[in-house]
């Protein structure tokens, strides 16, 4: 803004809405009004604007007389006959006043044609926001940059929501019709998912001639999970759009091979589905000779097709849901309700979106809760895709929560935030209150998960790790 008093105009408009606007207001007052005025009189800088004749308009608008608008506001009956009679112009106290008292915005009250003015949704956003942690405002920021590459992204309410799935998928639909990789995955989900309800399922745990099979089953045991019954309840929440399937890997009758992609490493998953003799052959990332093998698959999708758990809610005479979903990441489960589209009788189609953001947006509450109150979280990059976690950054116990410190450490792109994150990491291993027996243990468990590598910098991550929990 160039024009002096619509800047006064602006700050004046903030100073109202703002929650100390009382205790600030005395202190403010005689600045502005002294500005005010001289810009009032200078009708050089802002041409003819005749303030009093727009206050009187909408007093006679709402139908309140001069001596009902001295009882709402407090100003004497004769002042405001001066503001009419001759001329005198309002002080910006009483401007203020005024536009409380009969619940206008400034810009309204002395007949600024303003593009910008705020409605009162949008101030009490600005207020909340104002009011709100700053790692916390960070995180709104990057949230809204990362929906404004959506092409139009819903972000009211779910009634337009659901309008906009509705309305978007028709092309998606043709799309997946014509897709033979999507009936490829909507077919092995399905038979995954009945695999996982068979009592008679087992679980192959023979090492590997490579001796790098089993080190997500050693994290399950180290946490004190049943292996079997995790993956066949991981198996039974699979969703068609996480998983591809590796041909080149089935290299007997009945095997199923695929590749869960949305960690930061995949998961690889093998099984034996010959009747009457199921077995789980493999459950651990991807890697050749404990190089992690790079995840190829792109996350950057707009609607994905799924198998509902549930419906939450039908638009009578519409395709248009709500769904519940139950998304298994590492070790926990994470129930989503979500806008849907029929798209035929066993799935509908969601934003990818809608899910993505649901599930980091708690791993980056929880990394936050991680980090000593004395560390700068609002200036570390946060996670923003579920590419970036890793299968054991998902659990409440100590071994999880370093890999999401690490996870976290490994996505930074700067300096600065590296030492942030890399602290954060130093000071939690260090305040862990341990056992010797424990803290051995635990090492040895990291030191064996860590032994599928995606990065030069981990093993001097782990040392560092271990030096601070000794």
């Amino acid at each position: 803004m160039t024009n002096p008093l619509k800047r006064i105009i602006l700050y004046s408009d903030w100073l109202r809405t703002n929650f100390y606007y009382r205790f600030t207001i005395r202190f403010c007052g005689l600045l502005l009004e002294r500005a005010a005025s001289y810009i009032y009189c200078g009708t050089d800088w802002y041409g003819e604007m005749d303030v009093n004749k727009h206050i009187f308009e909408l007093l006679d608008e709402k139908e309140i007389s001069q001596k009902e608008l001295s009882k709402m506001t407090g100003i004497s009956e004769s002042t405001i006959s001066d503001w009419k009679r001759k001329g005198k112009t309002p002080g910006i106290d009483k401007l203020l006043l005024l536009c409380d008292k009969l619940n206008v915005d400034l810009y309204s009250l002395v007949g600024i044609d303003y593009e910008y003015q705020l409605d009162n949704d949008e101030k009490l956003i600005i207020d909340m926001y104002r009011n709100t942690k700053p790692a916390l405002k960070k995180r709104l920021i990057k949230y809204i940059n990362e929906f404004d590459k959506v092409i139009n992204m819903p972000m009211v309410n779910e009634n337009s929501a659901e309008k906009d799935i509705y309305n978007k998928t028709n092309s998606d639909s043709e799309r997946f019709e014509t897709d033979p990789l999507f009936l490829q995955q909507k077919q092995l989900a399905k038979k995954l998912r009945k695999l996982a309800k068979l009592d008679r399922i087992r679980l192959d745990e023979t090492e590997h001639a490579s001796k790098l099979n089993l080190h997500l089953l050693k994290y399950l045991d180290y946490i004190g999970i049943d292996k079997l019954d995790y993956i066949k309840q991981y198996l039974s929440n699979i969703q068609p759009f996480m998983i591809s399937e590796i041909k080149s890997q089935e290299k007997f009758d009945n095997a199923i091979c695929i590749l869960d992609n949305f960690y930061r490493i995949s998961v690889y998953i093998k099984l034996d589905v010959t009747k009457g003799e199921e077995i789980v052959v493999s459950f651990h990332e991807n890697n050749k000779t404990g190089i992690a093998k790079k995840n190829n698959f792109s996350s950057n999708l707009s609607y994905v097709y799924v198998l509902a758990d549930s419906i939450g809610s039908h638009i009578d005479n519409t395709d248009n849901y709500t769904v519940n979903l139950f998304i298994t990441r590492g070790v926990s489960t994470f129930p989503i309700n979500v806008p849907a589209s029929r798209y035929d009788e066993d799935g509908f189609l969601v934003r990818y979106t809608y899910i993505n953001n649901a599930i980091i947006d708690i791993s980056n509450r929880y990394l936050e809760d991680l980090y000593a109150s004395d560390i700068d979280f609002s200036s570390v990059e946060l996670f923003t895709d579920l590419q970036q976690l890793s299968f054991t950054s998902y659990g409440n116990d100590a071994f999880s929560n370093i890999s999401l410190l690490i996870d976290s450490l490994i996505i930074q792109k700067n300096i600065y935030s590296k030492q942030i994150a890399d602290t954060a990491l130093c000071i939690y291993c260090s305040s862990l209150n341990l056992l010797e027996a424990d803290k051995k243990d635990l090492i040895e468990t990291l030191k064996e998960r860590y032994k599928v590598n995606s990065v030069k910098a981990l093993p001097q991550i782990i040392e560092r790790v271990k030096l601070n929990l000794l």
